[in-house]
């Protein structure tokens, strides 16, 4: 067998999104006054042109006249027991090409999970990211999914989509505009749902008042919005799109008091309080309970493969193909070709990562930095396992966040001075984090756009990025310039001067909260030697979001890697605005940069931002409203300077190439195809087009 070096580092760009990345989403309306003509100079050129516009697909395929299913469904077809494949299609089925092979019908998919959250821990990304519109397989833009055309009005302010008419739920029922305009209406826009109004991931806060929806045919509605909204298709094709795909009106409406009459007696049946908590129960509670697509086998799908044994208390869930699904691969098969998916959850990485070993997976997400080695070396060694490399999207492997809002009035002017986290960047040893965390995998950065981005600053990736521990003293003894008889700094109130630095635990499963804990301690050591006192605090993700609403995180450690490849970090800013779900440098600002749902006395624990922070959010609210390309990224320029100039959060490198072991009789799973949050982690390779071999 060929000896793959498990060192190998990311040499350079290997995708299309870094290039023009995603400007078929724009118009060629002209761009507003208060965006510059063009990027600045120092910008490099794009190095592909920009794809093609959104509404169309990549190739166009003729499909044959008659179309294919599995052996399983036509056998049920035979027994009556479901209708003919062509009448469980759409009229316009869409069409995936086969990424590596043609593949074929049959076999059960083995994936692996870390604790009992099927949807974060790969569930998701398998089984319910299936929006409007969906990321080519470059991630270079936006294409048609289960809207077949979308049209844009010239000002950027209304969409208009045009379903694939026959779409089916898992249960056969239609898949509608009656069922978008159910979640806009009777759930986005219900006062009981959503008491604090409007409130969704893709409906940011400058567009809520004055947004409405409009059906215009079965197939057809509009997405109005008050101001020009040019980056809305680059959401749409992210994990905030799925919300259009999870709310099938014809089963909901049952647990709905406008629908049914009669809901008080359901709420009294199940042991609920009110029908709000009832629909949430019975309903989708993204964040509350995101798993419940996962654990209610009646609740229809317009995934690949529905849930018939959820997970519950135990450790094993189990999904079979959806035979209403609406995609077929380019010879007229309908997708999936994998029979079934059992998920097994595991308690811990080192546990999973032996199952992976002996056989007794196909698949997993987020293997982890520190197994890197062991699944080479077990390759290597003739186990029945392979591994290709993907290319990160993101910008870096580790985010530091001060929380410049801190109710704890010594931490916060600390935090807000700017001399503190140039020392505390200068006191990183990164090269040695690369070398022990990362396994030598790539090279020190601070957190920005990648190089081969329109949005790429050189200043913002590389500034305060040399480890030196003089320089780290030089600036922060301009903020805290006493110290005790053991060299450690005293506050400004004279007092010793200490920070708790909150980590996620290893049950957090959205990214390898393993590694952050392991350079965080290693950091505790290089803040010691520059007299600075911090202590770690490992907590799980539910203590976080408690913590959340009390303003209860000082300093926190997490991944950097949105907003790295094309123009993503329009989509996702949260390294560089204040007011994001994770921009904890800015946490304790947030509910006056944008709305929340805090009561007023949780907000009281959070304080009133310097007006300059407002006019930043501004700045980027701007730059997703602009309706071209050029004018988009000249605007987005303009935020990430002004980040430069703030140096918001602390970053340690760039990520090398990642990994993605899995078995070797799992087949259709291309090498080099980008890999993190935005693109769907495992979903942009398509999982319906995998297969089964032997």
């Amino acid at each position: 067998m060929k000896t793959v070096s498990r060192r190998k580092f990311l040499k350079a760009a290997a995708f299309a999104a870094g290039a023009a990345g995603l400007a078929a989403c724009a118009t060629s309306t002209p761009a507003p006054t208060e965006a510059p003509a063009a990027p600045p100079t120092e910008a490099p050129k794009p190095a592909a042109p920009a794809p093609a516009e959104p509404t169309k697909a990549t190739e166009p395929v003729t499909l044959p006249g008659k179309f294919n299913e599995a052996p399983m469904l036509a056998e049920m077809v035979k027994a009556g027991k479901l209708p003919p494949v062509d009448q469980r299609l759409p009229e316009n089925p869409q069409v995936v090409k086969p990424l590596v092979a043609p593949g074929k019908y049959g076999g059960t998919l083995r994936q692996g999970i870390v604790g009992n959250s099927v949807t974060w821990g790969g569930g998701l990304y398998t089984f319910q990211w299936e929006n409007l519109v969906q990321w080519k397989p470059d991630f270079s833009a936006p294409e048609p999914s289960l809207a077949e055309k979308i049209d844009i009005s010239p000002d950027g302010r209304e969409y208009t989509f045009t379903l694939r008419k026959g779409v089916k739920w898992s249960d056969g029922q239609p898949f509608t505009a009656d069922d978008i305009m159910f979640y806009i209406d009777d759930v986005l826009f219900n006062t009981e749902i959503n008491p604090g109004g409007p409130s969704a991931d893709w409906l940011p806060a400058n567009q809520r008042e004055g947004f409405r929806a409009e059906k215009v045919d079965d197939y057809t509605f509009k997405l109005i919005f008050p101001r020009p909204f040019g980056s809305f298709l680059y959401n749409l094709a992210t994990w905030v799109g799925r919300y259009f795909a999870q709310y099938p009106k014809h089963y909901l409406q049952q647990f709905h008091a406008k629908y049914n009459p009669e809901v008080d007696k359901l709420v009294k049946q199940e042991g609920m309080e009110n029908w709000v908590q009832l629909f949430f129960r019975k309903g989708p509670d993204n964040w509350g309970n995101p798993d419940r697509f996962m654990d209610v086998p009646e609740y229809p799908s317009l995934g690949p493969w529905v849930v018939v044994q959820p997970i519950g208390s135990g450790s094993t869930a189990r999904f079979v193909r959806n035979p209403y699904y609406w995609k077929v691969d380019d010879q007229g098969n309908q997708l999936p070709y994998i029979d079934e998916v059992i998920i097994t959850a595991y308690q811990d990485p080192e546990a999973r990562a032996l199952a992976m070993l002996n056989g007794d997976l196909d698949f997993i997400k987020d293997p982890g930095e520190q197994n890197r080695e062991l699944y080479y070396d077990a390759m290597n060694a003739g186990k029945s396992l392979k591994i290709i490399q993907r290319v990160p999207e993101g910008g870096n492997t580790i985010s530091i966040h001060f929380n410049q809002g801190s109710k704890n009035p010594v931490l916060r002017q600390v935090f807000q001075d700017k001399n503190f986290r140039i020392g505390m960047s200068h006191a990183i040893n990164r090269e040695e984090l690369i070398e022990v965390v990362f396994k030598g995998q790539g090279k020190p950065a601070q957190v920005a756009p990648l190089e081969n981005s329109p949005l790429y600053i050189e200043r913002l990736a590389n500034q305060y990025l040399e480890y030196d521990v003089a320089k780290a003293n030089e600036y922060l003894d301009k903020v805290l310039p006493n110290k005790d008889a053991n060299g450690m700094r005293l506050g400004p109130d004279g007092k010793p001067f200490s920070i708790i630095w909150t980590c996620l635990d290893q049950t957090y499963t959205g990214g390898d909260a393993r590694a952050w804990l392991q350079a965080a301690e290693i950091m505790v050591g290089y803040f010691k030697a520059v007299g600075v006192d911090v202590k770690l605090d490992v907590i799980s993700e539910q203590v976080l979001n408690e913590r959340r609403r009390t303003n209860d995180v000082d300093m926190f450690i997490f991944h950097g890697s949105e907003g790295g490849a094309g123009v993503t970090a329009i989509i996702d800013p949260r390294w560089h605005v204040p007011g994001e779900y994770w921009s904890f440098f800015g946490h304790g600002w947030a509910p006056y940069v944008v709305p929340t749902d805090l009561s007023e006395e949780e907000k009281s624990n959070f304080v009133e931002p310097p007006d300059w922070v407002i006019q930043h959010r501004r700045l980027y609210e701007q730059a997703t409203e602009q309706t071209t390309y050029e004018a988009q990224v000249a605007a987005m320029r303009k935020v990430l300077e002004a980040s430069a100039d703030y140096f918001w959060v602390i970053g340690i490198s760039r990520p090398g190439l990642s990994y993605q072991p899995m078995s070797k009789r799992l087949q259709g799973l291309p090498e080099g195809s980008v890999d993190g949050w935005l693109p769907g982690t495992h979903k942009i390779m398509r999982p319906e087009q995998w297969f089964i071999e032997g």
